[in-house]
């Protein structure tokens, strides 16, 4: 066998057919063995919320997140957040109804306050060790293919970090609200909802200069009519009586207005003008200026602390 290798390896030609097969055998294979793990196994990375509140004696999971990682569904039974190495608090209970996390699918959940936790028939308290940092928790998940404890926290970002490394740094919000399914727009007047005998409901939204345009089929709107939520009502209900809306609708008239003024009472009356700030004055003067507000906190932080040991008896 050798020798057959030897006289064959000695041939220029067969050299060259070798240089040209053997990269693509070992492309190959790398695609190959990819697509095996890729499809074989368990990868799943997850993170958990831990919160308080009044309303609770206890801290609790407040969320929960996880993330597959492979080509491949996961079937769960249960999720479990191990505490140090020997208590395991139920999340989520799916013996009866299995969950499926799908190939490359994200999970999250949301949870709220407890009553409180138990073991066997006794109440335990979970407090002090949710709350110790240095307690190690881990999410672990029970499959169809066994334990499974989950390596790694889903790798999640957000601007409120930046905020907190430099003070220049703005996490604006955008506010939204919504009325029958649809967002609507903070310029918007009256919204007006016609309810027909069937039970849909159309929702209309003007604006205070909408007398120009066409917004119903057989009849305009007049400039009078959108000065106030009570002339806009007295409109419709005319309308509806010459039978150009018809008799079996309901017309309900909300100046929506109103509630953008609820909604702008908890914010200053005042609108800050967003500015571009340069590259230098935002990454360096921004840190500076965050280191020293930093530590113009810690120094009154600590001077308060010594002066309530002084008043303390």
């Amino acid at each position: 066998m050798l020798t057959i290798i030897t006289n064959w390896l000695s041939d220029s030609k067969n050299w060259g057919t070798l240089l040209v097969t053997a990269p693509i055998a070992i492309i190959a294979l790398i695609v190959a063995i990819k697509n095996y793990k890729r499809k074989s196994g368990i990868a799943i990375n997850g993170g958990i919320g831990i919160a308080s509140s009044s309303r609770c004696e206890e801290n609790y999971v407040s969320h929960i997140v996880l993330e597959n990682l492979k080509d491949r569904a996961v079937t769960i039974y249960g999720i479990f957040l191990k505490v140090g190495h020997n208590f395991y608090i139920e999340i989520e209970d799916h013996d009866d109804t299995p969950f499926i996390l799908k190939p490359y699918e994200t999970y999250h959940k949301k949870m709220g306050e407890i009553l409180f936790y138990s073991v066997n028939m006794n109440k335990i308290k979970m407090d002090k060790l949710l709350r110790n940092d240095k307690v190690k928790k881990r999410i672990v998940l029970s499959t169809s293919e066994g334990k499974y404890t989950v390596p790694k926290e889903v790798k999640r970002w957000s601007p409120v970090g930046e905020f907190f490394n430099n003070y220049l740094t703005g996490v604006i919000r955008t506010n939204r609200t919504s009325h029958n399914g649809k967002d609507v727009g903070g310029n918007v007047r009256f919204i007006v909802d016609i309810k027909n005998k069937e039970g849909r409901t159309e929702s209309i939204h003007l604006m205070p200069d909408d007398y120009q345009l066409v917004i119903f089929d057989k009849f305009n709107l007049s400039r009078e009519c959108l000065l106030s939520k009570e002339s806009l009502e007295i409109f419709l209900e005319e309308k509806r009586a010459s039978n150009l809306i018809s008799e079996t609708s309901t017309i309900t008239v909300y100046d929506f207005q109103d509630f953008v003024k609820e909604v702008s009472r908890h914010y200053s009356n005042k609108s800050l003008e967003a500015k571009m700030w340069s590259a230098f004055y935002y990454y360096v003067f921004g840190r500076l200026y965050t280191l020293h507000s930093n530590l113009k906190t810690k120094i009154t932080n600590r001077r308060n602390q010594k002066n309530y040991k002084k008043r303390k008896p």
